[in-house]
């Protein structure tokens, strides 16, 4: 299931779709000065990671899905750990939850982005 191959694999690895061995990103996603900053091309298979121009435009739809997620998350902890908590409360660590994993949520909206554009080839390396 997390086999190189697989489309999880790369994403949580962020790694080049299309060989899952050069890095996605020039940096770490909480590296502020490096942060959502993509390659130009994989160091591996020469995959061009801006197909096209704006097409890092579509990750802004699972960036918010993955906003979604996180936000139905906090909630069912919420009601699992503290149920007596309220609303104020509630939002606040929303809003914290939110602050503290935005990089990782741009970070991975775009990986996921590309992944659905782009299948793995591990017959591309041994064409070299």
């Amino acid at each position: 299931m997390l086999g190189k191959g697989a489309k999880l694999y790369g994403v949580l690895r962020l790694k080049c779709p299309r060989c899952n061995e050069g890095d996605f990103y020039k940096g770490h996603p909480y590296s502020y000065s490096d942060m959502g900053k993509v390659k130009e091309n994989c160091s591996e298979c020469k995959l061009k990671y801006n197909i096209e121009p704006w097409f890092f435009q579509g990750s802004y739809y699972v960036a918010y899905a993955l906003g979604v997620a996180l936000f139905i998350a906090v909630c069912v902890l919420k009601l699992m750990f503290f149920p007596n908590m309220g609303p104020g409360t509630l939002l606040i660590s929303i809003l914290v939850a939110l602050l503290v994993f935005s990089p990782i949520i741009y970070a991975l909206s775009k990986i996921i982005w590309i992944n659905i554009f782009v299948k793995y080839d591990p017959a591309f390396l041994k064409k070299k």
